[in-house]
């Protein structure tokens, strides 16, 4: 029972772990391409990219994810302390840029939503105190 398993493991792993990164990918790539699209409306209309740069950090970090899935599931396949070696380097690597990129999307998340309240300040002249 243990070698069909065994068999099944590494026989269909690999697929699901190559499905799971095509995945990640087709998520990126299609989030680059829908903020370079954002891009060039902004550009040749209003000029106005706050969202942009949030909808392709999240289109970043969603894939990121998919990819790290990936990953972790590479674990239960490895064989040699080299292969160990190099699968945790590309996670911890990948859990940098998550890291890095997240705390973008957050500063970002907060500079926006602060030019917000200071355009709603001017338009109804009402001054709003926080707690």
């Amino acid at each position: 029972m243990a070698e069909i398993l065994e068999h099944i493991l590494h026989e269909y792993l690999p697929i699901l772990i190559h499905l799971i990164e095509i995945i990640g990918i087709f998520i990126i790539v299609t989030g680059a391409f829908k903020a370079f699209k954002a891009y060039l409306y902004a550009f040749f209309k209003d000029g106005n990219t706050s969202a942009l740069r949030h909808d392709l950090g999240t289109a970043m970090v969603t894939g990121l994810e998919f990819k790290m899935a990936a990953e972790i599931l590479r674990t239960v396949i490895v064989r040699t302390k080299e292969e160990i070696i190099m699968l945790g380097a590309i996670i911890v690597l990948r859990e940098i840029l998550f890291f890095f990129i997240n705390k973008d999307m957050k500063e970002h998340k907060a500079q926006h939503k602060n030019k917000t309240e200071e355009k709603d300040k001017k338009i109804t002249g009402i001054k709003i105190e926080r707690e």
